[in-house]
């Protein structure tokens, strides 16, 4: 949904998808390459930090495919990072080119940006939760913003995500 991200060198301009630290200090980042470097590059773009799924992994709530992604995250299984509580904002400054860090396309970025500040994490964390007092409200909600997206194919992603996970 979000990736087929490709290792290769990275320019001025580049969208890229990175993983900075691990286990509960884990942050996925997002962005746009400002100036490139050798072995570290300074972006502008959006970290992300996968709060709920940190947290339930720890507690049990979750299987051996939360622990793979939370242990090896990358652009083909964002989604499932995404589909729980994240804390995310701005980010500017540098990382550390590593083998976790890849191109990405800039629609990729804006599907990625436009899922988070249309706060789909949160939703479908409350959606999803059995006991959440707040799920009919999320999913009237949900159902709003979702129609309100102009971009055409996110719009039939997150439709088809919440099909497969029997939201409606």
């Amino acid at each position: 949904m979000f990736g087929l991200g490709k290792k290769s060198s990275f320019k001025e301009g580049n969208y890229i998808f990175a993983v900075t630290g691990s286990n509960d200090s884990l942050q996925i980042v997002v962005g746009v390459v400002e100036i490139p470097g050798e072995g570290r590059i300074k972006l502008a773009g959006l970290y992300i930090k996968p709060t709920g799924l940190i947290e339930n992994t720890r507690s049990g709530k979750r299987g051996s495919r939360s622990i793979e992604v939370l242990s090896t995250p990358h652009p083909d299984n964002l989604i499932h990072i995404l589909l729980d509580k994240v804390d995310f904002g701005d980010f500017h400054g540098y990382i550390d080119i590593d083998n976790n860090t890849v191109n990405i396309g800039p629609k990729r970025y804006t599907e990625i940006d436009t899922w988070l500040r249309q706060g789909f994490p949160e939703l479908f964390s409350m959606i999803l939760s059995p006991t959440d007092q707040r799920r009919q409200e999320a999913v009237k909600t949900f159902v709003e913003r979702m129609n309100n997206i102009q971009d055409q194919e996110l719009k039939q992603t997150i439709y088809a995500v919440a099909h497969q996970l029997k939201i409606f």
